[in-house]
């Protein structure tokens, strides 16, 4: 395998995903070629100077959005066509046009949520958690059949979550930026394994939502919406 050439000084703050741009940017340069497997932890955790949970937490965060597969036991390998998921597509038209647009309802939607969700786990009654399990088991066919009704259904989650939080005015802020929460939703299905991720978060926030533990909620949740908003920060900062 060749050797990986020296690479520029990362900084301190946000250092996972300054190295999961960097190694993507590497990926985008076509340093290493589709199919090529990536060179150990070992050898990058010294040519980025982190240590190996840095590393793979950037690591995992390229496999999120289809730059490189992760083998358990096997290291990691650029995806065999890398190209279809570095050639921005969450900029190409909507409301959310600019990387601003997408950062700023991002961070929105992780302070407004987290709040609802664990309101939600409080407050929630028997009949609105009923009616969150029965959106659950249909997206899990929906993702299957049908990718447009699949999207209803994630946003009817979301919304649904905010009415059980039995606060009106918090409620409210969310609905109105339904269009373009809708959209970030339709957007974050362009990631590989968007539909399966997505059911698999939500069954984690269903699960806290019926052991009416408001902390776990909230957990569940954030990390579900911070999943997506580190995948579209490698895809809109990945050099073509």
């Amino acid at each position: 395998m060749k050797a990986i050439a020296p690479l520029k000084p990362v900084s301190r703050t946000t250092l996972s995903e300054q190295v999961g741009l960097q190694l993507a940017a590497e990926v985008a340069a076509k340093r290493w070629q589709p199919g090529d497997k990536l060179p150990s932890e070992a050898e990058l955790c010294r040519a980025f100077n982190v240590g190996r949970s840095t590393l793979r937490e950037a690591l995992k965060s390229l496999a999120f959005v289809g730059i490189i597969r992760m083998r358990a036991g096997g290291g990691s390998y650029v995806a065999d066509r890398p190209s279809k998921y570095v050639d921005r597509p969450l900029l190409a038209r909507g409301i959310l046009s600019t990387e601003k647009d997408i950062k700023d309802l991002s961070e929105a939607r992780l302070v407004l949520e987290s709040e609802l969700t664990s309101l939600c786990a409080r407050r929630a009654t028997r009949r609105d958690l009923a009616t969150l399990e029965d959106l659950t088991s249909k997206m899990k066919v929906a993702k299957n059949e049908d990718r447009g009704k699949f999207q209803q259904l994630d946003l009817e989650f979301h919304l649904s979550i905010a009415g059980s939080s039995k606060n009106e005015v918090l409620a409210e802020l969310l609905g109105h930026i339904r269009g373009a929460l809708q959209e970030l939703i339709r957007k974050s299905l362009l990631l590989p394994n968007g539909m399966d991720l997505a059911c698999k978060q939500h069954e984690k926030i269903l699960e806290a939502l019926k052991q009416r533990n408001p902390a776990a909620a909230r957990k569940a949740i954030r990390a579900h919406l911070s999943a997506f908003q580190r995948g579209y920060k490698v895809l809109l900062r990945t050099p073509q």
